[in-house]
């Protein structure tokens, strides 16, 4: 391949690489299906790559057919953005691509003849379906982006923009050569940088705050990395020409080359090598890592800084509120012993019994108590909160349906999270009171990395749209206070901050069947690896 051959096309190559590499390592926001979109453009260029060299055009004309995964990435990246679960669909999109692929790979001649030009048996129909499908996936990401507003319809546009670009440059510009329209596929190459490109904002566009300036300097490092290593090499080649390689020609290439071979080597290097430092240390020190301790080390002294505040508030006010209880409840008794009606008694004690109730829980807000953090197995802590919240509720507790594995560990308080899951069952027992085969569903099983997932289920009405934005807000309860069980508005709130407090997350999620779903992340825990 002549210089000028690679010139056209490491820069798309260069840039999809680099892109996967990077918002893998260092994004937070960002999936796999735009990391996956970002490989596949680099994996059609590379077969572009090889079809320039008459020593790999053969293995080429097998690796070109699976461009047609780019079909399933783009599925995959808009679904991603719209935040959809299009699970069949994009399924559908990469088994399509692994068909037309291993066709291909296994005979080209079934899709074309010799230098990809000539249509071959089987070139025509799947052709008329590829064409058919895309100009679906086309349709189908233009009113998604026309639905959406603000920063979502930009991101949208971005992936829909990159998808029409990569039309004619990716299965367009094989189709043109087969049919003999167009033997060059080099026209191709700017298409594809700047579909890279807008994909690449895309990318960007999903981060945000810290997330966003660490992925935009990851990119920047990289490029001043492969600048330098061209500079380097141009240098030391100036200064030896003899060891340039055979059939160079001359050193005006050398930095051009290098550059873009280089770009998306130290994104690649470090994502391999932070990967292979998660799985071997238990406090790793990768860039991403550090970034991420950073920011919870300033979320927690926000949250000292807030807690001590509120603490303090909480302390007056629950002071004031005790000492007129106490007197209420003492003249409460005094009217019993009067005569007074008992239903009006047991009234006045019942009101009490919520304000102290609610007295209690001000005070785990604004004053937990310190942390005492241990070793503790997953399942005893989901028994002894299923077993509180029915002895609470007594022959009204639903069904509670626990499923966990025996060997999950977490690093956690025990009798925090406890009262975190008492918490959430006893909300989700609520939910479902009354209702015939209504149950409550307890899961837990390990998430990525050394995280382990609970889940709390239920089959109940859900949370009502207009509460979900401040669910984990103090004072926010969907049970009003004639409810059978009026709830203080703190509940979920506190269950929250106890998680964070662990290093974890506490979400909900509404489940395609309906009712309510909240899920606990917590660090793992057991052997970490060597320290």
């Amino acid at each position: 391949m002549s210089a000028s051959s690679a010139l056209i096309l490491y820069p798309s190559w260069a840039l999809a690489v680099l892109l996967a590499a990077t918002a893998a390592r260092l994004g937070r926001s960002t999936g796999r299906g735009l990391v996956a979109l970002c490989l596949l453009l680099a994996l059609w260029v590379t077969a572009l790559l090889l079809f320039e060299h008459p020593a790999t055009s053969r293995w080429a004309e097998r690796v070109i057919p699976f461009g047609m995964l780019l079909a399933g990435g783009f599925i995959h990246g808009g679904a991603e953005v719209l935040e959809q679960r299009l699970r069949r669909t994009t399924w559908a999109g990469y088994a399509w691509g692994v068909a037309v692929g291993v066709t291909g790979a296994i005979d080209p001649r079934l899709l074309y003849g010799p230098g990809v030009v000539g249509a071959g048996p089987l070139f025509w129909p799947f052709a008329a379906a590829s064409i058919v499908g895309t100009i679906i996936v086309t349709g189908w990401m233009l009113r998604e982006t026309l639905r959406q507003r603000g920063p979502r319809r930009r991101r949208m546009a971005a992936i829909l923009a990159g998808n029409v670009l990569g039309i004619p440059a990716g299965g367009g510009g094989i189709f043109l050569r087969v049919v003999g329209v167009v033997l060059d596929v080099r026209w191709t190459a700017p298409l594809l940088l700047i579909a890279v490109a807008v994909i690449g904002s895309a990318v960007l566009a999903g981060e945000h705050g810290r997330a966003r300036r660490l992925l935009r300097q990851g990119l920047v490092y990289a490029a001043l990395t492969a600048a330098l290593s061209a500079l380097g090499l141009t240098v030391f080649f100036t200064l030896l020409p003899d060891l340039l390689p055979a059939g160079a020609h001359g050193l005006a290439w050398i930095p051009v080359i290098v550059f873009f071979a280089a770009l998306p080597l130290d994104a690649v290097r470090q994502l391999v090598v932070d990967g292979i430092g998660r799985r071997l240390f238990r406090d790793p020190i990768g860039v991403r890592d550090l970034a991420d301790e950073a920011a919870r080390s300033e979320t927690r002294a926000d949250q000292v800084e807030r807690l001590a505040e509120i603490g303090t508030i909480a302390s007056a006010v629950a002071h004031e509120i005790r000492n007129p209880l106490g007197v209420i409840a003492a003249h409460a008794k005094l009217l019993e012993r009067a005569g007074a009606p008992a239903t009006s008694v047991a009234a006045l004690r019942a009101q009490v019994q919520r304000a102290g109730r609610f007295v209690d829980d001000l005070l785990r807000y604004g004053q937990p108590r310190p942390l005492d953090l241990r070793d503790v197995e997953v399942r005893p802590l989901l028994d002894a909160a299923a077993t509180a919240v029915r002895q609470a509720m007594g022959d009204g507790a639903p069904p509670i349906a626990i499923d966990a594995d025996a060997e999950l560990r977490v690093e956690a308080d025990r009798a925090a999270i406890i009262d975190v899951l008492i918490a959430l069952v006893h909300n989700a027992a609520i939910a479902v009171e009354g209702r015939d085969g209504a149950a409550v569903r307890v899961a837990a099983r390990a998430g990525e990395g050394r995280a382990v997932l609970v889940s709390v289920e239920d089959d109940g009405p859900g949370v009502p749209p207009e509460l979900e934005a401040t669910l984990f807000a103090p004072f926010v309860t969907g049970r009003g206070r004639d409810h059978k069980h009026p709830g203080t508005g703190l509940g979920l709130a506190i269950a929250r901050r106890i998680v964070e407090r662990h290093g974890g997350r506490l979400d909900h999620e509404r489940p395609a069947g309906g009712g309510a779903r909240f899920v606990i992340r917590l660090p793992g825990g057991g052997s970490g690896g060597p320290a």
